[in-house]
């Protein structure tokens, strides 16, 4: 069992709720992130989710002017 695993029996699934996907119509780098994310998301693949997710918030910050909070669950 790894640190970021809850305590238990060691099986852990994603929340059935996924958390929204922020992004601003018509901007192509946007557009390129939130796929990349779709895809970690469908690929099963959490450490390439998270990564998606911080790019995203990053350029959300910078680019727009726009702080996303993060996910509680």
């Amino acid at each position: 069992m790894y640190a970021s695993h809850p305590p238990g029996n060691g099986d852990y699934t994603v929340p059935p709720s996924a958390p929204p996907i922020h992004s601003v119509q018509g901007c192509g780098l946007c557009s390129s992130l939130v796929a990349e994310l779709r895809h970690a998301v469908q690929g099963s693949d959490p450490s390439a989710e998270v990564d998606a997710r911080v790019k995203i918030r990053r350029r959300m910050r910078q680019a727009h002017g726009t702080e996303i909070p993060f996910f509680a669950g």
